[in-house]
């Protein structure tokens, strides 16, 4: 995915006021676990459907992988589900079927599942955009009442096939992250991706945005900070592009998945909520007159934890962990921690008399 509806105001000067965006998500997990299972259970209420990932053809032989997917926890979540199939590459799809991911899908209604379509995922290369097309038009055919849509890339908009490839699925979505290389997403290249897209086609799409980090080859990490997705959001807002439609956030985090937003601080970037952190330090008693120092992201946002806190008191022993070093009466941090919105961490240990921790 890395290469991965109702605003109708024109963003060239039209102040007519949108409608509201509709918001989905991307469950893009291969290994489904218990707290994947709950943050389904507890998805937020702004959310509507859940694309989930059901099947690959994973690595440059593009071999067959299902995904062991929990129909349960998702029949349970009562939600609209489209099932969605990865495509590796680039190459032909000769060889490949929708079939694929549509058996898993009616596997899936058929187990008390609100199936409402499938999603297929292919990065194509923009000059096979016609054949893409053709092999598209022959699979839809077979699909019967299953929706069918597609993610999109930008690189699309310049090629003289793209109306014909479009008026086949009955959606799009045109991914705004991870499109150019070392960029993860920014505000500015989305919103032109986007404005592109509107001039050359007529049919209504969603946006998909990032909520996740990631790290690149040779270490350099990137990352979709909620402020910076947050003010393409507002902006989107403010000035509608015609045809957009709604929002499809990859991915759904949960707490075995550091590596992407929390549920509260995605709820917090769509409804428009502050994106300020908040962060309580507590002395916490160990035993043995030792106490842990513990700091706690009280807000609904994950953040970078504090880089210094300071401690007063009769000090004996201070020490750090996790990152942190004492340095005088303070424990600093180089790259603190970033916590999700709820975790708490110890961060180091003190001993001492009349011991007190100042507020970060």
């Amino acid at each position: 995915m890395l290469l991965l509806a109702f605003g109708l105001a024109c963003s060239r000067g039209d102040s007519r006021p949108s409608q509201q965006l509709v918001h989905e998500a991307y469950v893009w997990q291969r290994d489904w676990s218990p707290e994947l299972e709950q943050s389904i259970a507890d998805v937020p209420s702004e959310l509507g459907a859940l694309r989930v990932l059901a099947r690959e053809r994973s690595g440059p032989s593009r071999t067959p992988v299902d995904i062991a997917v929990d129909v349960e926890a998702l029949a349970r979540s009562g939600r609209e589900v489209v099932a969605v199939m990865r495509v590796d590459g680039t190459a032909p799809l000769e060889g490949i079927s929708l079939q694929e991911v549509a058996t898993h899908a009616r596997a899936w209604r058929a187990k008390g599942v609100r199936v409402r379509g499938i999603e297929l995922d292919h990065d194509c290369a923009t000059a096979a955009l016609p054949a893409y097309a053709d092999w598209l038009a022959r699979e839809r055919v077979a699909l019967g009442d299953l929706a069918l849509s597609l993610t999109a890339l930008p690189t699309w908009s310049t090629s003289p096939a793209l109306a014909r490839l479009v008026s086949i699925p009955d959606g799009i979505v045109l991914q705004v992250h991870a499109v150019r290389a070392p960029t993860l997403f920014t505000p500015d290249e989305a919103r032109s991706f986007i404005e592109a897209w509107s001039r050359v086609t007529r049919r209504p799409f969603h946006v998909a945005l990032p909520t996740y980090r990631v790290r690149l080859r040779d270490g350099t990490p990137l990352s979709a900070e909620p402020r910076e997705v947050a003010r393409f959001l507002a902006g989107l807002r403010e000035r509608p592009v015609e045809g957009v439609a709604g929002i499809v956030w990859f991915r759904l985090g949960h707490r075995g998945d550091p590596e992407a937003w929390s549920t509260s601080t995605l709820s917090a970037v769509v409804r428009g909520e502050s994106l300020d952190p908040r962060f309580l330090p507590r002395l916490v008693d160990a035993g043995g007159g030792t106490l842990d120092i513990v700091i706690e992201n009280t807000g609904r946002v994950d953040a970078p934890a504090p880089a210094s806190l300071t401690l007063s008191g009769n000090l004996e022993v201070l020490d750090g962990v996790g990152g942190y070093a004492p340095r005088g009466t303070s424990l600093v941090a180089r790259m603190p921690p970033r916590l999700r919105a709820g975790e708490r961490r110890v961060i180091g240990f003190v001993r001492g008399s009349e011991v007190a921790i100042a507020a970060p």
